[in-house]
């Protein structure tokens, strides 16, 4: 073979090469995992994600035994009542009639354990917590869960969740062995357990009435040290790309924005909001969505700073809205919001959020102070012109945060609080401030 046949032959065989790769390259389909955008989430947690029972929780408890009334509003003594819920065999749900006016002697009747939420609850969601297996929950809400503990049949007894709301009841069958030990040793203990105190039923006119405390109460006024969370934690937690967001000083504190989302912290009221004008509303998904989305949002940035609870929710207006809750279960109310997890949902993002940009680190001192009790308050109330009491829809102690201009102490000071047409008002004061979307005002 001559040395140009070995060239040609090379020639060829590089030639054949050439169009082999050439072709490999243009055809070549790397095997890439698709990537759902909505599971993209940013990698900054501010502090650590909690489960639903943590957010949606019951937040009094009341036992009607022999014409007296117990209630307590202890965290523990009410986890503990849930936790024995959980383990209970809920069957055979069904809609119960009870004509309007006999639903409210209904919720206080004689040997009835009531356990009451802030807000109503889809139990899309809840029946999670209670362990409910295999039942089509959709539509159901609650904001009551009565226990009957008399006429407990031979094989089964009765749960019922109540709507005051929608003046719905749903009844579920339990083993009647559930209740006959949850009257031992829950509701017999009323009278001798620490962590109740006695209640009045007191009647508002027009056939509503209302639980109180029926004695003064002492309750400590606090004072904790708290830790800001910087603004660029925020930043790092709520935008997808946060090396492309601008930072600005204002003259109240700084704001943070890309090209569609603004983040603006005050640092005089130490309130952040975040806001996505992009976002349009759309009322046409399930609350059960609306609600869980919402917590999933938070737990996504770990935003559940300190003790919140989920305190209402408003499907036309797409708004979430949750609440700080001192340790003893007193919920906390502020006059600029800082005591809430506001949130407002768009089509398929968040639309806005607003929130505290702290935490409560350590409690620093306390001095007690001696509140009236609700029997009192609720007599002054009804005394007072300005007040219809058809129209008032709750009574309780709750705790006032304040914080002077760049103090790092939050106080927090006990006071009677009322709900008045969905408004939470502090006794002999002005409305304690709020927002404009239908929620409860703080």
């Amino acid at each position: 073979m001559t040395y140009e046949n070995i060239k040609s032959i090379i020639l060829t065989i590089l030639v054949l090469l050439s169009v082999f790769l050439t072709w490999s390259i243009w055809t070549y389909q790397p095997n890439y995992e698709s990537l759902d955008e909505n599971k993209i989430t940013p990698g900054v947690l501010i502090s650590s994600p909690k489960e639903v029972r943590q957010i949606i929780k019951a937040d009094r408890v009341f036992y009607h035994v022999n014409d007296e009334r117990y209630g307590t509003v202890y965290p523990g003594e009410i986890e503990r009542i849930i936790k024995e819920l959980s383990t209970w065999n809920y069957r055979h749900f069904e809609q119960v009639t009870i004509q309007e006016e006999d639903l409210t002697n209904f919720l206080y009747e004689n040997d009835h354990a009531q356990i009451s939420f802030p807000s109503s609850v889809p139990m899309e969601i809840y029946k999670n917590i209670l362990g409910i297996q295999d039942e089509d929950m959709s539509g159901i809400h609650f904001d009551q869960i009565i226990i009957e503990l008399k006429n407990v049949m031979k094989d089964s007894g009765y749960v019922y969740f109540v709507s005051l709301d929608e003046k719905k009841v749903y009844r579920s069958r339990v083993n009647s062995s559930f209740v006959i030990n949850f009257r031992e040793e829950f509701f017999q203990e009323a009278d001798s357990n620490r962590d109740f105190m006695k209640y009045s039923l007191e009647t508002l006119g027009n056939d509503k009435k209302l639980l109180v405390p029926s004695e003064a109460i002492t309750r400590p006024a606090h004072n904790y040290l708290i830790e800001t969370i910087k603004g660029t934690e925020f930043r790092d937690a709520l935008f997808r790309s946060p090396s492309f967001v601008q930072r600005n000083a204002t003259s109240y504190g700084e704001e943070f924005k890309d090209s569609t989302t603004l983040l603006s912290v005050n640092f005089e009221t130490n309130m952040l909001k975040y806001v996505n004008p992009t976002q349009e509303k759309d009322i046409s998904g399930r609350v059960s969505t609306l609600l869980q989305n919402s917590i999933d949002f938070v737990n996504g940035h770990g935003g559940w700073t300190d003790n919140y609870y989920f305190v209402d929710i408003d499907q036309l207006e797409q708004t979430v809205l949750f609440r700080l809750y001192e340790a003893s279960g007193y919920p906390i109310f502020n006059n600029n919001g800082m005591s809430e997890i506001l949130q407002i949902w768009g089509r398929t993002a968040i639309h806005r959020y607003e929130r505290n940009n702290f935490q409560m680190n350590r409690r620093v001192e306390s001095t007690e102070k001696e509140l009236k009790s609700g029997v009192d308050i609720l007599q002054e109330l009804k005394e007072r012109k300005d007040i219809e009491p058809e129209f008032i829809q709750d009574l309780v102690i709750g705790y006032e945060m304040t914080r002077a201009s760049k103090d790092p102490l939050i106080h927090l000071e006990p006071n009677w609080y009322y709900k008045y047409q969905d408004q939470w008002l502090k006794v002999n004061n002005e409305p304690e401030g709020g927002n404009e979307y239908g929620l409860e005002q703080n």
